[in-house]
């Protein structure tokens, strides 16, 4: 039985260009086989000679500097509703741009014709930024917490953006976590605690320095960020061995800013906990993850190998037989996918889209050539593959039944009438990128009770995009077209077999049926979702 998981994927450049995109992937069963806190001054003036006012506002300060994470309403009740009673109606006529500015240091707020705002504001999907009106970038738990009170008391539309390739936007504020980088390794315990605002490639050079040899199970490219990665599943080349990012064995902890105000360590509330590993970010804002490292090979053979379009039926053939001896090799990985138009030309194949495998082993080159051999001497192989540590490959990085040669095939005609559409603008943005995985990957949790996303007996993962250059006009006829292909995608490659339920949690899209996805545990998290955020202003508006 064939069954596919979804998920979204980008394709990397150095600095790629705006690209309205709508992302999805496929899971394939192989069933074979088996500083600072002062509230605002400004806006609180006219109360701020009130002696019960200044005597909170001093212990605020000094409970900030010394205990950033103090729950200011468990020990202070009755004062805290007077304090909120104060900032918010001495803010309340000011314009949005004049309360956050009373909020934060000017520091903390980017000037929107800067390259930050720019850089800190885009969205992967273009057609997703809603360009908003302040981006706002707390650089300690104090700032944030003045800012997340105020926004989830209001009605204004705000969203809080990780950083990596994460579609969050809002048209009021949008809230940037890139201020939030701290690092810290513990030896005894193999952990780390890194900043919600971080890549896995800043995890990673922080790793190299103070902890060399050691790896956390991080994204396979290192321009993703931290918090969107594992919070939503998180796939890794490490996988195969460890699981997902978010798994209990490797998720251990997560400070979060609740919208409430208090500041915890998620471990202390179990039910959230269990929500953050792979339910997404709709329960409370990440500011900190403790993550489980492990000593790691740093000689890894690695690369691609690229090829003609004309070979295709070898390919196909090749790697439905690799992926069923898959579990002989636990320490390898590999993807099929699509070269653009114009590299299928570099490889002096005619102008259709090229094709590639990426391959991963982490014994080294000559266990890997073995492995791999079957690949190598396919007619027309240009070997691009070298040793490398996993930093090094993740910057390189590669945007039932069994798995059968016709599948494949039938993912590339999918391809190939997608582009067909309109060629000059889809042969950009449209792609299909297989990865092959052991069983073990999506099989890594077996208490469903610990994670959101339940796990699945599904083995591997077809990706699929449509998109094209950004021109400001979405969504055109084309647009509707490429997503009816991207939509249908599932019966046109796999057939009847298809189920909703089997799509992967990475960038789940609005037309997803998310009760079959998360399937037992969709109640249980509703009512966490309530529990935390019971006006739902975490929910994304620019879906």
């Amino acid at each position: 039985m064939a069954s596919l998981e979804w998920r979204v994927k980008q394709q990397h450049k150095s600095d790629p260009p705006s690209i309205t995109r709508n992302f999805t992937a496929m899971h394939v069963r192989n069933s074979l086989h088996d500083g600072d806190a002062e509230f605002s001054t400004n806006a609180s003036r006219a109360s701020s000679k009130d002696p019960a006012f200044r005597s909170l506002h001093e212990l605020l300060n000094l409970s900030y500097k010394r205990l950033q994470y103090i729950n200011l309403t468990a020990l202070l009740p009755k004062h805290i509703v007077v304090i909120y009673t104060i900032i918010m109606s001495t803010l309340d006529g000011f314009d949005l741009e004049c309360t956050i500015h009373n909020l934060l240091k000017a520091s903390e707020i980017i000037d929107p014709s800067s390259a930050q705002y720019k850089s800190e504001s885009q969205t992967w999907q273009a057609h997703r930024n809603l360009h908003p009106k302040i981006l706002a970038r707390p650089d300690s738990l104090a700032s944030l917490f003045r800012l997340v009170a105020y926004l989830a008391d209001t009605d204004l539309d705000w969203a809080v953006r990780c950083q990596g390739i994460g579609d969050a936007s809002a048209k009021d504020v949008l809230i940037s976590l890139a201020g939030f980088k701290e690092f810290s390794f513990d030896a005894e315990d193999e952990s780390i605690i890194v900043g919600g605002g971080m890549t896995w490639g800043e995890v990673e050079e922080k790793l190299e320095d103070q902890a060399p040899g050691y790896q956390a199970v991080s994204a396979r490219c290192s321009f993703v960020g931290v918090g969107g990665m594992i919070l939503h599943g998180g796939l890794s080349w490490m996988s195969s061995t460890y699981g997902l990012a978010s798994d209990p064995q490797n998720f251990l902890d997560a400070q979060v800013v609740k919208l409430d105000g208090s500041i915890i360590w998620a471990s202390e509330e179990p039910d959230l906990l269990f929500a953050l590993r792979g339910g997404g970010h709709e329960f409370a804002i990440v500011t900190a993850f403790k993550l489980k490292v492990r000593r790691f090979s740093q000689k890894i053979y690695s690369g691609s190998i690229n090829y003609p379009r004309s070979s295709l039926p070898a390919l196909a053939k090749g790697v439905a037989e690799f992926a069923k001896r898959m579990d002989e090799w636990p320490s390898t990985a590999m993807y099929l996918y699509n070269l653009d138009l114009m590299e299928g030309v570099f490889i002096g194949a005619k102008a259709q889209p090229g094709l590639a495998i990426w391959l991963f082993d982490t014994e080294g080159e000559e266990h890997g050539r073995e492995v791999f051999k079957w690949a190598l001497e396919i007619e027309g192989a240009v070997d691009l593959t070298k040793v490398m540590t996993l930093r090094e490959v993740n910057i390189y990085g590669v945007a039932g039944t069994d798995m059968t040669a016709d599948l494949i095939l039938r993912a590339w005609e999918w391809l190939e009438t997608t582009i067909a559409l309109e060629p000059t603008k889809l042969n950009i943005g449209t792609f299909v990128l297989l990865e092959l995985f052991q069983k073990a990957v999506f099989r890594s949790a077996d208490d469903s009770s610990e994670c959101a996303w339940p796990h699945t007996q599904n083995q591997h993962l077809l990706q699929l995009g449509v998109g094209r250059p950004d021109e400001g006009d979405y969504p055109t006829k084309l647009d509707e077209k490429a997503l009816d292909m991207l939509k249908n995608a599932g019966p046109m490659i796999v057939g009847g077999k298809f189920s909703s339920a089997d799509y992967f949690v990475n960038f789940l899209q609005p037309w997803n049926d998310y009760r079959a996805v998360y399937g037992d545990n969709y109640e249980r998290l509703q009512a966490v979702k309530k529990r935390y955020d019971p006006r739902g202003v975490l929910v994304r508006k620019n879906e």
